[in-house]
């Protein structure tokens, strides 16, 4: 890594252990800790590993919101051809972390609320096929609708990604806006299915495409502190077919497993 990205990575982790520390001493919820795994086969035939660690680190608010700091560190083994991999050989690295910072608001309205945030992704993959050599910020606005006497809730989320300043002079240009339709339905036992909680659709303002996919997640709670997840994503698209453009440089198909989500309270005042 450059000498950038080493102060990046280390200034990420730095706020993970601040935010941590502050909420210790504070009378929050439980700070979360979320194993991913996914695997990804793309569109060329090459495939992606992928081990995502996730922190949730939430905040009590006066008012009744909640003020909620995200970290992601996802690191990526790959044998997809880009700058960093010329000859698509099997190799391990750093993909591009982020940081996001949101705000849930308190009821409004009778089990409605309203949320938004901002995300900072930091060029710590490098070139493709790890990072994507951009400085990138992506505010969001999302609505939540919660049936408790059905189990089920409604999450409808919009996130735009622009990038504002590039590490190398050929990085392309990111403006893409994400659509997640995000619904989840609760069954007997702890076992909730969740639709588009991670992969989702989008429309890529620099090539005019859509990405349109079918993303689902079945989680099983199995204690206060624990709970495991499996899940996939999908897309596919027939030539002659499709009422749009859809942009068939992204994955074919995704499979995703939270291995073990931990919260822990720490002492609380």
């Amino acid at each position: 890594m450059t000498r950038t990205i080493r102060r990046i990575a280390v200034a990420v982790l730095g706020a993970l252990a601040c935010a941590a520390a502050w909420a210790q001493e504070k009378a929050n919820p439980p700070i979360r800790f979320d194993n991913w795994l996914f695997y990804q086969r793309n569109t060329d035939d090459s495939t992606r590993a992928q081990y995502r660690p996730r922190f949730y680190i939430p905040f009590n608010l006066d008012n009744g919101g909640v003020f909620t700091q995200r970290i992601d560190l996802p690191i990526y083994y790959t044998n997809k051809v880009g700058p960093d991999n010329p000859n698509g050989d099997r190799k391990a690295g750093i993909a591009d972390w982020f940081i996001e910072e949101t705000y849930l608001s308190p009821e409004f309205a009778k089990n409605q609320k309203w949320s938004t945030s901002v995300r900072l992704v930091f060029p710590t993959g490098g070139h493709s096929p790890f990072g994507g050599d951009q400085y990138t910020v992506a505010p969001s606005l999302g609505y939540l609708y919660s049936m408790p006497e059905y189990k089920t809730t409604f999450n409808p989320l919009l996130r735009y990604f622009y990038s504002y300043h590039a590490t190398e002079d050929n990085a392309g240009k990111v403006r893409r806006l994400d659509i997640f339709p995000q619904a989840s339905f609760g069954f007997g036992e702890g076992w909730t299915l969740q639709l588009w909680p991670e992969n989702p659709i989008d429309y890529n303002y620099v090539t005019h495409k859509w990405f349109v996919d079918i993303d689902a997640l079945l989680v099983k709670r199995v204690s206060k502190s624990w709970e495991f997840g499996f899940g996939g994503a999908y897309v596919r698209a027939q030539e002659g077919r499709s009422p749009v453009q859809v942009d068939r440089r992204r994955s074919r198909d995704v499979l995703f497993l939270i291995v073990g989500d931990s919260q822990w309270h720490s002492h609380r005042s």
